[in-house]
């Protein structure tokens, strides 16, 4: 990564300290917070705000886009190749619905893959991690440890650390 790293991570043993020390961080304009989590815990998504994905509008378009094609793959392939059957329609709607449907849902899965891929890409790109050895030999996130990581500057690493320390943080480390 081209950007340089400033700012605090800490690791916390008990979820409810780093949902406290997030939720202080917010409150002081602390925007950027990333945390580690050894499973999905929705408390944090809480102290984060509730922040909301832009997935589901990528799955929409998805399925918008499979439902269309699909119309379009079935009624062109109709009149391309008609076959008059007594006095049916050459244009069938419910011939339509499992094509219909199927390629709704395959498509709907690809661009939900393909979204979550672009925003980790976005989101990777818009936040630093840091890069010193201790971090990124520190596997104790992926275990039983929570850890917080708050990009700031050099005059507020001080209040970063303060906030850790106020709620327990096991280990605050520093990065400039």
């Amino acid at each position: 990564m081209s950007k340089n790293f400033t700012g605090v991570w800490a690791t916390f043993e008990y979820l409810d300290d780093m949902c406290h020390s997030i939720k202080e961080l917010k409150s002081m304009g602390y925007e950027k917070i990333t945390t580690h989590t050894p499973c999905p815990r929705h408390e944090i998504d809480h102290a984060l705000g509730n922040p909301q994905s832009r997935v589901p509008f990528f799955t929409l378009f998805g399925a918008f886009c499979g439902f269309g094609v699909a119309i379009l793959l079935v009624i062109t392939m109709t009149l391309d190749w008609i076959i008059p059957v007594s006095g049916k329609p050459i244009v069938s709607v419910p011939i339509m619905g499992p094509i219909a449907f199927e390629l709704t849902v395959i498509t709907s899965i690809y661009f939900t893959v393909l979204g979550m891929v672009l925003l980790i890409i976005k989101d990777t790109k818009k936040h630093t991690f840091p890069t010193s050895d201790t971090y990124k030999n520190y596997n104790r996130f992926m275990n039983d440890r929570f850890g917080v990581i708050v990009p700031c500057s050099q005059e507020e690493v001080g209040n970063v650390e303060k906030i850790f320390n106020k709620f327990q943080a096991e280990e605050v480390n520093r990065e400039a």
